[in-house]
């Protein structure tokens, strides 16, 4: 649930502050043959429905391109026992994700995201009739900008370039430490990242909530992500550069100003 109230605020923030998007109405009419062939379209959402491994994925996408500028604060998902790493207590513990800054340029104090989703996980083993929700995972197809962030203990899969520390990775529950071979930091002083290059936006950005360990297809043009495991898992290493190595989070007050 707590992931599904994540989801949600993330769509009701997009519905809010996505820009450009403009209302008109007009009186309908009917178009001829010939009008018709020069019309194309695509629908605000598209349903798909894939399979892996013996589990089935139905997918909600919202085709919508989204300028943001958000603080989020305290996500805490995953509040459970785990005897063999505890770590803060829960999967994910994020005190601050904000999305764009208002210490940079125009353009670094929005964030660009694309086609975000949402994708429900079935196991029909059992026979037609019979499905099992496995899980759920809500993500990004695309994201780029400067996204600051306070990571406490983060169960997933991340890779970072995090510049003179070496390419960062992590892919472990709960981990609190974030690695370039030997040669660790602490997850706490990564101060953000830019998402996404010169080659396009960062690809691979979700969170998962799931009963048991799955495989998910990758993104197109990309390999299959790490093995997402049960509980709240986050999957974030596609184009990603940090921002600070030494704790530094850049300001973003503009989503303070907006909030009050």
């Amino acid at each position: 649930m707590a992931l599904l109230r994540t989801c949600l605020l993330l769509l009701s923030l997009f519905g809010v502050t996505g820009q450009g998007v403009t209302s008109a109405w007009g009186k309908p009419h009917e178009l001829s043959d010939e009008e018709l062939t020069e019309v194309a379209g695509q629908g605000l959402i598209n349903v798909s429905n894939s399979s892996l491994n013996g589990l089935d994925f139905s997918t909600i996408t919202f085709n919508s391109d989204i300028t943001l500028n958000a603080n989020l604060r305290n996500i805490v998902l995953g509040q459970y026992t785990n005897i063999a790493n505890n770590g803060s207590g829960s999967d994910i513990n994020i005190s601050l994700m904000q999305f764009g800054t208002s210490a940079g340029t125009t353009a670094q104090q929005t964030v660009q995201i694309n086609n975000p989703y949402i994708q429900f996980v079935y196991n029909n083993a059992a026979g037609a009739g019979n499905s099992q929700v496995v899980g759920m995972r809500v993500g990004f197809e695309g994201i780029s900008g400067n996204v600051g962030l306070l990571m406490n203990s983060v169960s997933g899969s991340l890779q970072i370039d995090g510049g003179a520390a070496g390419i960062l990775t992590s892919n472990a529950s709960r981990a609190n430490n974030i690695c370039a071979g030997t040669s660790c930091i602490p997850l706490s002083q990564i101060g953000g990242v830019v998402a996404g290059n010169a080659s396009g936006p960062s690809r691979d950005f979700w969170i998962s909530m799931l009963s048991q360990a799955v495989q998910f297809p990758g993104q197109p043009g990309m390999a299959q992500p790490n093995l997402a495991q049960s509980g709240a898992w986050m999957n974030w290493t596609d184009r990603l550069i940090a921002l600070s190595t030494a704790g530094t989070i850049q300001a973003n007050v503009l989503a303070q100003m907006l909030h009050h």
